[in-house]
């Protein structure tokens, strides 16, 4: 088979001696420059820090963590959400595929497999990085347009990439179908060019928001940096949200917490855990907002964790002891009232940056 693709610098990354061989005989075949073998995801990681990398093929299994674990923590890095991440696993269930997909594989491998297998593997991931790259130059050259001066050609270029939100939309709904008839390599190409999509909104939302700054619109500036917020803790990545948080309050002090909006629409669609996550995220971005530590207790409620739930609206009405709603759950859940002297004492007032879930 001619080969089509070639790379500069590979990773590869597994606790197996026998995998590492197998995978690295596979490579050669693509001619890459450099290719560097790691038994520990630390390891990977440092040598990626250090002159990045084409591709990364990974193992499910490594010596210092799972493989999933290994990708998400790549993946939360800026400078490598492109980078092509290959899992090569001998686990063959729909779980282990969620996972590696929930953590941002580009493709999803089962051991033992034939050249072909890889190969194919090989060129979806190169298309994938290549895709919408045609929107990635749109949104630098919006972010140029900006940068001169130029805001209101910007803006339009910001609002045509988020014309796309439909696409994304059916991309997801692709993958969902695939994974009900089990084409998991085909549900991992709908979902990665979904989140590809849903990673440029966020760009492009905070690029609105810098153009809407230049033309001295605080209002419109804080409204896209919130959505921005909104797509990064979809994605659950919590630096990129904190910080546009932090920019955010600079503009509504009574902003809402990206991680507790996410919460409320997970627990009113049903998805309990997926809830829980989000809220322990919000906590981290406002520890002191009772209205979060209410809405992790209906979580836990729901799921029929009573004791967890008793646990968080303590921690709730120990900061607000006049949280109305927080004391009907009180009653309903210990049989009794708030006693008022648990409450802390208030500190200076602070402005309230969640949305309540009543």
């Amino acid at each position: 088979m001619e080969n089509t693709i070639t790379f500069r610098r590979v990773i590869i990354v597994s606790n197996s001696e026998d995998h590492i061989k197998k995978d690295k005989f596979s490579l050669n075949k693509f001619r890459p420059e450099t290719i560097m073998t790691f038994s520990t995801g630390a390891e990977a990681l440092r040598a990626l820090s250090k002159g990045g990398a084409d591709i990364v093929v990974c193992d499910s299994t490594l010596e210092d963590m799972t493989g999933c674990t290994f990708i998400r923590i790549l993946k939360q890095k800026t400078e490598y959400r492109n980078t092509p991440v290959i899992m090569i696993s001998v686990e063959n269930d729909r779980n282990s595929v969620m996972d590696a997909i929930v953590a941002g594989c580009t493709a999803y491998i089962l051991r033992p497999y034939s050249p072909e297998t890889f190969h194919r593997h090989m060129l979806m991931s190169r298309q994938l990085e290549r895709f919408s790259e045609i929107e990635e130059e749109q949104l630098r050259d919006a972010n140029e347009m900006v940068g001169q001066g130029n805001l209101d050609e910007a803006i339009e270029e910001f609002e045509e990439i988020l014309t796309l939100q439909d696409e994304a939309q059916k991309y997801y709904d692709m993958g969902c179908d695939y994974l009900l008839k089990q084409k998991y390599g085909k549900a991992i190409i709908a979902f990665n060019k979904a989140v590809k999509i849903n990673h440029l909104f966020a760009e492009a939302y905070q690029g609105l928001a810098e153009a809407y700054k230049g033309k001295r619109d605080a209002e419109m500036a804080g409204h896209y940096l919130q959505k921005a917020a909104e797509v990064h803790a979809q994605f659950d990545r919590l630096e990129e949200a904190k910080s546009l948080f932090v920019e955010i309050l600079k503009y509504d002090t009574h902003a809402p917490n990206p991680y507790n909006s996410l919460g409320v629409k997970l627990r009113r669609n049903g998805d309990y855990p997926g809830a829980v996550h989000a809220y322990k995220r919000a906590i981290e971005l406002s520890p002191e907002d009772e209205n979060i530590y209410f809405n992790l207790a209906k979580a836990y409620f729901f799921m029929d964790e009573e004791e967890k739930a008793k646990k968080e609206l303590t921690s709730s009405l120990e900061i607000n002891g006049d949280f109305a709603e927080a004391l009907k759950f009180y009653r309903e859940l210990f049989g009794r009232e708030w006693p008022k002297d648990k409450t802390k004492p208030k500190a200076a007032s602070k402005p309230r940056l969640s949305v309540k879930d009543v």
